[in-house]
């Protein structure tokens, strides 16, 4: 056996098992949905071949014993039969319809849950958004995957059935002209000839249509991207201050220059072999005419019989083009259904414990930092290097340093959103690793510098739920300054945010918005409050401002504050500085400051002359 035998061996058993997976998953998630295609495919293709027997059979009786009896007859299995299949054909389209949208329900809740399982730096690695972005392409926009799955099967065992009908309707042909040998052999071998030629032909401009939507469904992923720069209103002040529109139709039309450029080469390619194709499939038919004219014109077959064979063969020729291509389309398919798959079976890298958290009343919970370190992945340089630090509980933290010291990443490793590259985290003496995930996330309330708010209703945005205690509720937002807000807005806490899904939807101002997100970290009411960075387009004495008062809200909670600005410090019993990765300096402010030659002294020192010469 050849290398390229084995090789195409090993992709047939690989293409196989991908079948039989999508398959079974059809099967398991589509409610019958796959039954009701087949047999609709199989009655689409089946139908014609009852008309061509019974409409054979009413021109033989016209032409020749023209009993009334049997025309009646013949007539009304004729209309009667098409009635009922037609009847039955459009029963299972309108079920075939209401089952592809349930289908269509569930494979979008398949790719939801698994993004949500998903841990959160495995969503920011590159290689898994592209491959994310590529499938959600191919199987919500291009039809690939299940879908194709869904339509080329159900086609390739109708054309099966067709294929079947049509050799069983016209091999009593080859039957009454046996006497004429040669011609017969040579009728036969120049049929199936011109029917290889067609199929094969046929099979040549699938694969040439799918090569092609194959090269422009990369494409269309960049841009889909630039289409949503567009659909974002956020980012249209940006766009016209700085004319970046032209940039981005330029971007946007070289896209579909490149996707004019593939249908092009598409239609150069394909048009002469589709053109090939249809010659021989016409060839043949008008071969199998010639054939059964000079059969009946020899007495050998009647007008009727004339009529079913010339049809058949017609039908045999047909189906088997179609379902070549068919097989074309699912083996193709199979590249689709492989990343789709790929994308399925991405495993969760984070240890997901089962001890449970304990529930104290009391809140102490004590967290502590031993040897820590931690690199992004595909980097090399370190993000953190050997922290060591414990939060006392109920402290208020401060955390500073100058962009990019990592201080965001400190936040994502203290609520799992990664796990260390180095070291081990601490809850009250046990490994952060060991808790069940969703317990230890519920322990943190957390305002990201790009925190984000949704299209709900503002009491849902607060509590993130459905059902929530008003009056809980409402003291949240009131408390972080959103009670004039509740007062000038009718609905209260029914009030929808911006207008994504309903027109009468509020637009908040970023001021207000900061509010309502801390209002949410507030009304959860963990027992660890983190900002990261929320107030960072304020100028320094609102932001401190907001500190001031968010840390009377949580109270004695513990709470950690990140900056890069000094003025949310004063507040703070202990400060931490953090500086390219390292946590360089800890204490409270005064002993902090008492180090001229230390980072805090420096930062401090030099955004204060910064805002005094402001004045």
């Amino acid at each position: 056996m050849s290398a390229t035998e084995k090789t195409q061996k090993r992709r047939l058993g690989k293409v196989l098992r991908i079948y039989r997976r999508a398959f079974g998953l059809v099967c398991r998630e589509s409610g019958g949905y796959t039954a009701i295609l087949v047999v609709e495919k199989v009655l689409d293709t089946c139908m014609p071949y009852w008309d061509i027997w019974f409409t054979a059979r009413l021109l033989d009786e016209i032409w020749g014993g023209r009993s009334p009896k049997l025309l009646v007859l013949y007539a009304f299995f004729l209309l009667a039969g098409n009635l009922a299949l037609t009847f039955l054909g459009q029963f299972l389209n309108a079920m075939e319809g209401q089952k592809r949208f349930e289908f269509s329900q569930k494979e979008n809740m398949i790719f939801t849950k698994k993004i949500m399982e998903l841990d959160y730096s495995l969503l920011e690695e590159e290689k898994i958004h592209e491959l994310y972005k590529r499938v959600v392409r191919e199987t919500f926009n291009d039809g690939k995957n299940l879908e194709t799955l869904q339509r080329s099967l159900p086609l390739l065992i109708g054309c099966l059935a067709g294929i079947g009908l049509s050799v069983a309707m016209a091999w009593e042909f080859v039957l009454k002209m046996g006497d004429f040998g040669f011609l017969m052999v040579l009728f036969v071998l120049l049929t199936a000839g011109g029917i290889w030629v067609s199929a094969r032909c046929g099979a040549a401009v699938s694969r040439i249509w799918l090569e092609c939507n194959r090269s422009i469904s990369e494409n269309c992923v960049q841009r889909d991207g630039y289409l949503e720069y567009f659909s974002q209103y956020e980012r249209g002040k940006e766009i016209r201050i700085y004319q970046i529109g032209r940039l981005m139709i330029d971007r946007l039309l070289s896209t579909h220059y490149f996707n004019d450029r593939a249908l092009d080469r598409r239609a150069h390619r394909g048009v002469p072999i589709w053109i090939l194709s249809k010659f021989a499939e016409e060839a043949t038919v008008a071969l199998t005419y010639g054939l059964t004219g000079f059969a009946a014109l020899a007495g050998r077959i009647t007008l009727g019989s004339m009529t079913q064979y010339n049809r058949s063969i017609g039908g045999f020729i047909q189906n088997m083009r179609f379902g070549w291509a068919s097989l074309v389309e699912l083996w193709f398919n199979a590249e689709y259904l492989e990343r789709y798959f790929e994308f399925l079976d991405t495993p969760s890298r984070m240890h997901k414990g089962c001890l449970p958290v304990e529930k104290r009343v009391d809140g102490d919970y004590r967290i502590k930092f031993e040897h820590v370190s931690f690199r992004y992945p595909g980097s090399e340089k370190y993000a953190l290097k050997d922290i060591d630090m414990e939060f006392r509980v109920g402290e208020k933290m401060a955390v500073v340093g100058m962009n990019g010291s990592g201080k965001s990443t400190f936040i994502k490793l203290l609520c799992r959103l990664y796990d260390p590259t180095e070291g081990t985290i601490y809850m009250n003496g046990i490994d952060i690793r060991r808790y069940d995930y969703q317990e230890y996330l519920s322990l943190f309330s957390v305002v990201f510098q790009d925190f984000k708010l949704f299209s709900f209703t503002l009491g849902e945005n607060v509590a993130v739920a459905e059902d929530y205690a008003q009056e809980a509720v409402e003291e949240a937002l009131c408390k972080a300054g959103m009670g004039e807000f509740l007062k000038a807005h009718e609905k209260h806490l029914s009030t929808v945010l911006y207008r994504d899904f309903d027109k009468d939807g509020v637009e908040v101002s970023g001021g207000e918005a900061q509010k309502i997100a801390l209002a949410r970290a507030v009304c959860k009411g963990a027992p660890f409050v983190l900002l990261d960075e929320p107030t960072a387009a304020l100028d320094p004495l609102a932001e401190y401002e907001i500190y001031r008062r968010f840390n009377e809200l949580v109270a004695d909670r513990t709470t950690v504050y990140i900056s890069h600005r000094m003025s949310s410090c004063r507040f703070c019993g202990d400060i931490a500085v953090f500086h390219q990765g390292r946590m360089v300096q800890r204490g409270n402010h005064e002993s902090l400051m008492a180090d001229q030659s230390g980072k805090y002294y420096e930062l401090w020192t030099s955004q204060a002359q910064y805002y005094q010469k402001e004045k």
